[in-house]
This record gives C-alpha cells, structure tokens and sequence, in this order.
C-alpha cells in the first residue's frame, strides 16, 4: 500500500493550544482502505481532500459513505474506517468542539456522526480554501491552513476560552461527581453549564462526560494492553466488566477485546 503520512506542527503558539492535531496524508490510486481505526472520540476533524474523495467505513460493515471534498466530521458514535476510491491528498486537523464552534461561528448541534460539507456551514468561502490547496504546492499547505485559522478566530476571546474549559472539564474530568459539582468547581450554575454545552457543542453536559469516559477507555485498552479490561471499566466509572462492555459496544460498535485486537487504533488523549 503506497500511503504517506506526516503529523505537521503549526508555528503560532496560540493556535497549538486549541488545534489538537494537523496531519496530512496521500496515497495511490490502488489503495482500497487506509490503515487504521478511528475510534470515536468526541471532538472534530475538518478534512480537505485535493483528490478523489475518500469514503467512511464504518467498522465491521461494508457500506461506506461518500465523503465532501472538504468536510467536518464530528463522531461520538460507531468507530471507522477510510475506504479509498482513486488517489488522493488530503490536509486535516482536530479541535475540540468549543473551538470548531468559534472556527465554523455556528452550533454543532446537526453536525455529529456524519460527514458534512464545510460549505454546507461557512458557504463559498470553503470551496476557495479547498481550490487553494488544490493549485498550491504541498510545503505550503500549513502555511494557508493557518492563516485561514487565523482569521476565523480573530474574535477568539474569553467567553471562547471559559467554553474550551468547561468542555474540556467533562470531557476529561477523571472524577465522577454531580454536574453541580463540577459546575461550582469552573464558577457556573448548572444551568448555565448545560446552556453553554448545547449552545457550542451541541451536546449535553451529561452526554460530554459519557464520551469522555468512553474515549478514556478507549485510549487504556490501546496503550496499557497488559491492563485487565475489568479494570479500564473500573477506571472508566463502571461498576462491572459486563456493563462497560454493553456501554462499550453501544458508543464504539466493538467490544474493548475487538478494539484492543486491531493493530492501529487512532484515538484523542488528554494534554499534559
């Protein structure tokens, strides 16, 4: 399989603190699926695609989705896979949700578990972005992605970053504790934490923490494979092995022994 891929580095410090990852990636015209499984993890990945556009696998089923040129595909839901159909180049990077809502200024209530077209959410602007990368030569790719970031989040301030921290706080919150709690803890009522969830993320408060829960599990089971998965359920808030592995199935569309088999697994971690 001729597939080449590069993790890329963006310069403005600013920036690194709220894009997860930047990553591009090519292959051949005979490639069928790309290596790897996707597991859902809750956060956003914008894609740009300078060839014939990839396909979504769904894993352990055989019909895929076709893909826009360039998309946002927001997944809590079902792991997969990429089926390749002719050869392609793609540009892609990861926010959480608070910041794909500033980057797109729009709720992402319509927007998970399911490839949308970036025009369908900023219009023509996403088309002259793709015809850029299009005609532009490779090494230049990070440099426009980043002014485009640049300047979709001008306005970027505050009340943008007190949204990043409640979402990160559910999603990576290790304790389990009533949603008040946690509310008191980042200086919020409920109300307004539950407000501010569906308004930026189109999730609830309770549904971030369950993703999170599971994103956890799903990062234990790759990078400890000695840990017992009794005990990732433990450390996931289960109380048994029988119940993470139901709740498992129903977000992941595995069970952990079918995720833990797969030999590359790409999943969101917290930051240090």
């Amino acid at each position: 399989m001729n597939t080449t891929f590069a993790d890329h580095t963006l310069a403005s410090p600013a920036l690194r603190a709220l894009v997860r990852s930047v990553w591009s990636m090519s292959y051949a015209a005979s490639t069928d699926v790309l290596p790897g499984l996707i597991a859902p993890d809750a956060h956003v990945e914008f894609v740009f695609q300078t060839g014939r556009a990839c396909a979504i696998l769904p894993a352990g089923t055989t019909q895929a989705v076709p893909s826009p040129s360039a998309m946002i595909f927001a997944q809590r839901h079902g792991a997969i896979r990429l089926k390749a159909t002719g050869e392609n180049a793609m540009l892609a990077f990861r926010t959480p949700p608070a910041v794909a809502s500033a980057i797109l200024g729009c709720s992402l209530a319509d927007c998970w578990d399911r490839p949308v077209a970036l025009s369908d959410l900023i219009g023509e602007e996403a088309n002259r972005l793709l015809d850029r990368l299009v005609t532009a030569p490779r090494p230049s790719w990070g440099v426009i992605l980043e002014a485009w970031l640049i300047a979709r989040l001008s306005d970027w301030g505050s009340e943008h970053a007190r949204n990043l921290q409640l979402q990160d706080a559910l999603l990576w919150r290790v304790v389990r504790e009533p949603l008040s709690t946690l509310a008191d803890d980042v200086g919020v009522t409920s109300r307004t934490l539950r407000r501010q969830c569906d308004k930026h993320s189109g999730l609830s408060p309770k549904q971030l923490v369950m993703s999170g829960r599971i994103l956890r599990a799903c990062a234990r089971l790759v990078d400890r494979r000695e840990m017992p998965i009794a005990e990732v359920a433990h450390k996931a808030g289960f109380g048994d092995q029988a119940a993470f592995t139901n709740a498992f199935r129903h977000y992941v569309g595995m069970t952990p022994s079918q995720l833990r088999s797969e030999p590359i697994v790409f999943c969101e971690r917290p930051r240090a």
